[in-house]
């Protein structure tokens, strides 16, 4: 499941970013819903909300390494990785390698999704967005949720804690 929500993210991405780019000139949009949502091209040269803008070396790089550190960890972890968190994580790297290929290939990303009143984003920002929701979702409700009904799960788990203590 893991590597499949990872190339669904990817591929989704890569092909919406290819639909703008064969159908729309730069800068150019096409009103979805008038004074909400366009579809508009445009070009990122930085990170979320165009930070570092022109520092591409920085940013492939400082990606790929959180990229591989979130696969490394799913796969130490992959026999007691609760399902949510697993997912989460999978949307996060999908649509951070998304970017990065974007960034790589292209020297920027392709941003075309244009809710008037936020940046323009990508089918990989939201990947990423809905991946970290999850994340929180799944460490703060859901497991701990989770755990409590299972019985004797928490006596296991604090006795596991005092011996490491």
């Amino acid at each position: 499941m893991f590597c499949l929500v990872i190339a669904l993210c990817i591929l989704a991405d890569q092909l919406t970013k290819a639909a703008v780019i064969s159908k729309l000139d730069l800068g150019q949009g096409i009103t979805v819903v008038p004074r909400l949502l366009d579809f508009r091209y445009v070009q990122n040269t930085g990170a979320a909300f165009s930070i570092l803008t022109g520092r591409q070396t920085f940013l492939i790089a400082v990606t790929a390494v959180f990229m591989a550190a979130m696969v490394f960890y799913v796969w130490k972890k992959r026999r007691s990785i609760y399902w949510a968190e697993k997912l989460a994580i999978a949307l996060i790297v999908g649509g951070g390698l998304g970017n990065l290929i974007c960034r790589a290939w292209r020297g920027f990303v392709v941003d075309f999704i244009d809710i008037h009143w936020i940046p323009v984003f990508n089918v990989a920002d939201m990947c990423v967005c809905c991946g970290c929701a999850l994340l929180v979702l799944s460490v703060l409700w859901l497991e701990p949720r989770a755990q409590k009904s299972k019985p004797g799960q928490e006596d296991d788990l604090s006795a596991q804690g005092e011996e490491h203590a």
